[in-house]
């Protein structure tokens, strides 16, 4: 143990070569410093959303107990509810509805309470004053973006509805406000009793009802096992408690956050490599300065505890660094992070993050460490007669050569830390999997390319440079391979990212067609049409919307149908439409009979038939359906099933005629169900409408539109656009980030490969120079060893990540596929210029300085 804590001589001069000769520690601390950074960054954030929830979960969510549904409680439900005390419990009514003044108008999301809320945390109003002091039937609080857009001042007053109310106050913070990546306008907060003079309450079916209950654990319990016993009755209610409800923050940051982790993770292993090219590198320019120590007497445990110290030393440096460089990541990045994140959260290096950190920093190095010192284990005093370490590595057996029992420990390694960072083993070990076959992908790649390019060296007609080129990259010890594989996995990752992300751009925002719907009308009634199109003074579209729950689709119930595949919920409620055409946005796949919507279906009666017969409803009847392709997916069902719907309580049943696809033309209205008009044309419904107008007009019309018919919604599509816009680029700010880091450590084990093979590039160079080859064919060498490894590289990376980009983008986000030529182009003449740099820089530093004493000592 007294090792660890010795200096003599031979730690010192340890010591002193590794500060003098720069270059090392450099690499290795830029190398690990950076990926320990982002690692603590993320990993900060990452506990500080997981202590905001667990500290604020009850608030987040509304209460202990939470019921939810599209439609008004029934009588069994509020009866079994008021068995709670008032103060106990909160009805809470969510919608969005037009805010209007005498001069703006404003989509807004309207909250209206019970004066119970909230049962958990606090709202904060600019004033100071409490909730309950400012909210009446006559008055509203709002939050500040509503008072901005309707350039409003407290004590204006507004119209909602047909109500008239009073801004009161400015809300500040509101405890069970969700975080969503866009919405719709601001928050409006009113009490419950204000509904009815508003009138909004019984023509909108867009209203989502909750109900939040309180009350300690034997109370929750009780009323949670009588509300289950009332559901069963009840199937499109929900109910959910504190601690199995999901909020919008849990969410959306855990799954962008554990994305950008795995991207880390995946520098952190690069980190490793390079780390171990350096130690390498560093190790054998050490050799003749270990084979005099071992000479003078000095143990093999104790060379090697110097170099774990030394070593270790520069890591804890490099956490210390990563400390540092995260607290400016957390600074600058917190703007970037706000579409995930809540406003109020409090972003600050965690100490659990770098205990974390310190950790991983501390096993790599020793992990790393002992790997790149097996070369020790050969070096004997005779290194400094005859340089033998080399030789002697070719009596080494199969077992330390290959350390079959040293992979397998770093795999269990790192399958662990995989688990422990997303909690499955499941996922976890799919991860591994997943990394170990890109891993064996473009290993196997390399292999075969290099031994390509040496079969095409003897057999074609190659000049002697390039023989010479492509001898050196085959050679072993060169660590080709290695440079080959990270390289291209990190052209490959940012490739995926890259062709993702323009892709989306192309579908939503850069082909946004120019005739396409920018304003959607809401909660229009049939007796409206006339007066809206004079308004619009443009060609609008209606569509028919009949709220229904599936029941079953060919015989399987909803909530049993398959759903591994992911997708939507088979029990949600759904958007029933009828019409006797096929939109323009869409197109018939198949059909019972050729580009026909609906086929009568055999046995049944006609419409007519039905009248006639009056003692058969045409809704007991099956009816024929047409079904989005996407749907038949999502209920495993295809032509000829049927499929049961509930349409408030009345069951329709359809059978599959007709199964249609859309085109990609960007926003536009679909159904997933279509039936004939007569079959829905008398069920309760609602309606929306579409229209393409001027975009600077759409706030006039709004405000019109909202004055003549208050209970219509208007949504300007230009703003959603926008909005999609500005999420689209901050999420791809944030991953660019994080894979460029990706791409620099790349860089750094290219380097490092470099480094590690200095020796063997320097006698080679000695001895082309004795054979009478210029100092600038030197310079052309070794820019065409690292040309063709890493341009290869990169096109072979570019290539399998175009191939994984167009799967994922055309079967998991069911987009339109678009190759970013130009980004793809920049980037590949970046890379050669970089390549280029480094191969100059290279040659200059490294070889040139030693090559005429490596000469002169041949000679």
């Amino acid at each position: 143990m007294g090792q660890w804590f010795t200096r003599n001589l031979g730690t010192q001069a340890l010591t002193r070569s590794w500060w003098r000769r720069w270059i090392y520690p450099v690499l290795f601390l830029i190398t690990l410093s950076l990926s320990l950074a982002t690692y603590l960054s993320l990993d900060s954030i990452q506990q500080s959303v997981n202590t905001y929830i667990n500290d604020n979960q009850r608030a987040l969510v509304g209460g202990d107990l939470i019921l939810n549904s599209k439609q008004d409680w029934s009588s069994d439900i509020t009866a079994q509810v008021e068995t709670l005390a008032d103060t106990q419990v909160v009805y809470d009514y969510q919608f969005s509805a037009m805010v209007v003044t005498d001069e703006q108008t404003l989509l807004s999301r309207v909250k209206a309470v019970t004066p119970s809320y909230p049962l958990y945390g606090e709202v904060e109003l600019a004033s100071g004053q409490s909730l309950w002091q400012q909210l009446t039937t006559d008055s509203v609080v709002v939050a500040p973006e509503v008072l901005t857009s309707l350039e409003a001042e407290i004590g204006d007053v507004i119209t909602l509805g047909e109500a008239q109310f009073t801004i009161s106050d400015v809300l500040i913070k509101e405890p069970d406000r969700p975080l969503t990546a866009f919405g719709f306008g601001g928050r409006v907060l009113m009490a419950a009793d204000a509904l009815v003079a508003t009138e909004l309450l019984g023509q909108r079916s867009r209203i989502n009802y909750r109900i939040e209950m309180a009350g300690d654990a034997e109370t929750i319990a009780a009323q949670q096992a009588k509300l289950e016993q009332l559901l069963d009755s009840h199937p499109d209610i929900e109910l959910s408690d504190a601690q199995s409800a999901d909020t919008a923050v849990s969410n959306i940051s855990d799954n962008v956050l554990m994305f950008l982790k795995l991207l880390v993770i995946a520098v952190l292993l690069l980190s490793a490599v390079a780390m171990y090219g350096v130690i390498s590198a560093f190790v054998a320019r050490q050799q003749a300065n270990n084979a005099i120590r071992l000479a003078l007497g000095e143990p093999l445990d104790a060379v090697k505890i110097s170099y774990y110290r030394l070593l270790l030393t520069t890591a804890i440096i490099a956490s210390v660094v990563a400390v540092v460089l995260s607290f400016g990541l957390l600074q600058v990045g917190q703007p970037y992070l706000s579409a995930i994140l809540p406003a109020d959260i409090g972003l600050s290096i965690r100490a659990i993050s770098v205990i974390k950190t310190l950790v991983i920093a501390i096993i790599l190095t020793l992990v790393i460490t002992q790997r790149g010192l097996s070369s020790l284990k050969t070096t004997k005093p005779a290194t400094l007669l005859n340089q033998g370490a080399g030789q002697s590595s070719r009596t080494q057996s199969w077992y330390q050569r290959m350390p079959v029992l040293w992979y397998g420990l770093m795999l269990i390694g790192l399958y662990l830390f995989f688990t422990f960072e997303v909690g499955s083993w499941v996922l976890s070990a799919q991860l591994l999997a997943g990394l170990i076959g890109f891993v064996a992908i473009f290993w196997a790649l390399a292999r075969g390319w290099l031994w390509l390019l040496s079969r095409l060296s003897k057999t074609g007609k190659v000049g002697w440079m390039q023989r010479t080129a492509i001898h050196n990259l085959a050679r072993k010890g060169n660590q080709s391979t290695l440079f080959f594989v990270t390289l291209s996995l990190s052209v490959a990752v940012l490739t995926m990212i890259t062709t993702l992300n323009h892709s989306i751009n192309a579908q939503f925002i850069n082909a946004y067609p120019e005739d396409a719907p920018n304003i959607f009308l809401l909660d229009v009634q049939s007796d409206q049409h006339d007066s809206i199109n004079d308004i619009l003074k443009v060609p609008v579209s209606y569509y028919p919307v009949v709220r229904a729950r599936v029941v079953s689709a060919d015989g399987v119930a909803a909530q049993d149908i398959d759903t591994s595949g992911g997708g939507d919920d088979p029990t949600r409620v759904f958007n029933l439409s009828y019409t006797d055409s096929v939109m323009d946005t869409e197109y018939i796949v198949d059909a019972v009979t050729e580009d026909t919507l609906y086929t009568p279906i055999a046995d049944q009666n006609t419409p007519q038939d039905a009248d006639q017969d009056k003692g058969v409803s045409p809704l007991q009847q099956t009816k024929p359906l047409s079904i989005l392709d996407t749907a038949a997916d999502l209920l495993n069902v295809g032509m000829g099933d049927e499929i049961v719907f509930n349409i408030q309580g009345i069951e329709l049943t359809g059978e599959i005629t007709s199964i249609r696809s859309r085109f990609e033309r960007g926003p536009s209205p679909f159904f997933y169900f279509l039936f004939e008009p007569s079959v829905l044309s008398s069920a309760p419904q609602i309606q929306f409408a579409t229209a393409h107008v001027p975009a600077d007009e759409i706030p006039d019309l709004q405000a019109t539109l909202v004055r003549q018919f208050p209970a219509v919604t208007t949504i300007d599509g230009t703003a959603i656009a926008e909005q999609v816009q500005d999420l689209v680029s901050q999420m791809s700010r944030l991953v660019y980030v994080f894979t460029l880091l990706a791409l620099l450590t790349g860089i750094m084990v290219l380097i490092s490969s470099l480094l590690s093979t200095s020796q063997d590039r320097m006698a080679d160079s000695a001895s082309f120079r004795l054979l009478g080859m210029q100092r600038r064919d030197l310079y052309v060498l070794n820019i065409m060893e690292l040309g063709v490894l890493g341009i290869s590289a990169a096109l072979f990376a570019a290539v399998i990540a175009s191939a994984g980009s167009w799967f994922v983008i055309t079967q998991w986000f069911n987009l339109r596929y678009s190759v970013p030529w130009m980004s793809l182009a920049i980037g590949g003449v970046a890379l050669v210029a970089l390549l280029f740099g480094i191969a100059i820089i290279y040659v200059r530093l490294v070889i040139g300085r030693g090559i005429m004493a490596r000469v002169r000592a041949m000679v």
